[in-house]
């Protein structure tokens, strides 16, 4: 599914993975306790993956789904192809099983 997506939604996805990536490299740094590495791409995991829940419409029905568009393209993170952003950002993300 990853090659079909749009520019702005692989840009996404890739983008949440640097920010779990940075997130945990730097709680390993402060920690230096190797042993909750896979521990912390869990959490993060878990916590992005529910952030794309929200958008996803799966949260809360007093919110309903997000749209989310790029100002500068005008391009829908969730259209073209369609996406459930909750599931396909495990593609992306460490510790997401």
């Amino acid at each position: 599914m990853a090659d079909k997506l749009n520019g702005l939604q692989k840009e996404f996805l890739e983008t949440l993975a640097v920010i779990q990536e940075n997130c945990v490299q730097t709680a390993l740094c402060q920690n230096g306790d190797e042993l909750l590495k896979d521990k912390y791409y869990e959490i993060t995991s878990d916590v992005i993956i529910s952030i794309m829940e929200i958008i996803d419409g799966y949260c809360n029905e007093n919110i309903g789904r997000l749209k989310v568009t790029c100002e500068k393209s005008g391009e829908s993170l969730k259209d073209k192809p369609f996406i459930e952003l909750h599931d396909i950002v495990c593609d992306y993300l460490k510790g997401a099983d």
